[in-house]
């Protein structure tokens, strides 16, 4: 029984502020019924990786402001099926669009896209590292016809799950962004144990990152903005007119 000039959920213990933690990988607020990210929201350029795929950078972004896949196609290629999807190539997606969605420099979206080249041969199913896929990473090196091995593990990139034996296609969909670095069948991981995304710092070792940005640097030509993503500067809605210029 409780007293009628008292309200029943006075007689509630008082939550501690202090037992409350803020968590430890960076959320960002997501508005899904408007279809839109919420000021101040962005990926720090210092979360990715030398050389990483926008496959690879979508599913970090869409892991950090709990996204599901089809919203965050809807936000990238609003006319584009979310199940059927689009490929991750320069002359399919709007690079605008993707750095205002993102927020990130125009030339670190661009080195994370196959290039346009007649002579560049890209592989049409997801190849992967096991080692770099433990540490959250997937290079756009390893959709490359000419590229056999990882630069940091020399291990062969391989194009099976190792549990289903499937093959992902190399597209951005619903169903490859709600699967981040999974099987896009059994949705089993890659890496060799259980991945961790929580952490905010790069897992990857310094002489690993070395080798691929060295690989890279073989590619791109000295391009050290694509190399170096952590290096470039964000400002917010202007840095994909900033950069472009």
């Amino acid at each position: 029984m409780f007293s009628p000039a008292m309200p029943p959920d006075a007689r509630l213990p008082r939550r501690n502020a202090a037992a409350i933690k803020p968590p430890r990988f960076p959320i960002l607020p997501f508005d899904e019924w408007r279809i839109s990210l919420a000021r101040g929201s962005a990926l720090s350029p210092g979360l990715l990786m030398p050389g990483e795929s926008l496959v690879s950078i979508l599913w970090k972004f869409a892991c950090a402001n709990a996204l599901p896949g089809h919203a965050l196609l809807h936000l990238i290629s609003p006319e584009v099926d979310p199940h059927e999807g689009v490929a991750p190539a320069r002359d399919a997606l709007d690079l605008t669009r993707l750095c205002r969605v993102l927020r990130l420099p125009s030339n670190v979206l661009r080195a994370s896209l196959p290039g346009a080249a007649p002579r560049d041969r890209y592989h049409e199913v997801f190849r992967y590292c096991r080692q770099c896929a433990a540490h959250g990473y997937h290079s756009v090196l390893f959709q490359r016809e000419d590229e056999n091995l990882c630069p940091a593990h020399q291990q062969s990139l391989q194009t099976c799950c190792p549990y289903c034996n499937g093959e992902t296609p190399y597209i951005i969909n619903a169903r490859v962004i709600g699967a981040p670095f999974r099987c896009g069948w059994c949705h089993s991981h890659y890496s060799y144990g259980r991945l961790s995304l929580l952490s905010t710092t790069a897992a990857m070792r310094r002489q690993d990152r070395i080798a691929i940005s060295r690989r890279l640097r073989l590619r791109s030509g000295n391009d050290v903005d694509a190399v170096h993503p952590a290096r470039m500067e964000m400002s917010g809605g202007d840095t994909c007119a900033k950069s472009s210029r």
